[in-house]
């Protein structure tokens, strides 16, 4: 499966690729769920310190 002239999914460009999305919207993909996850981590956080318990540092 090598590459080909495909056009990305996500921003509708035609690019050669082997996956349906094209490397920069990837990457943009992965930014945005790792910012999503630490924002769940941190309202998280702030709900174990409202009930008073200490919450890890991991």
């Amino acid at each position: 499966m090598g590459t080909e002239k495909r056009r990305c999914m996500i921003c509708g460009k035609e690019k050669e690729m082997t996956d349906a999305i094209c490397d920069p919207c990837k990457a943009e993909i992965r930014g945005e769920a790792i910012d999503k996850h630490k924002q769940i981590k941190k309202d998280a956080d702030r709900e174990f310190r409202k009930e008073g318990v200490k919450p890890d540092k991991k």
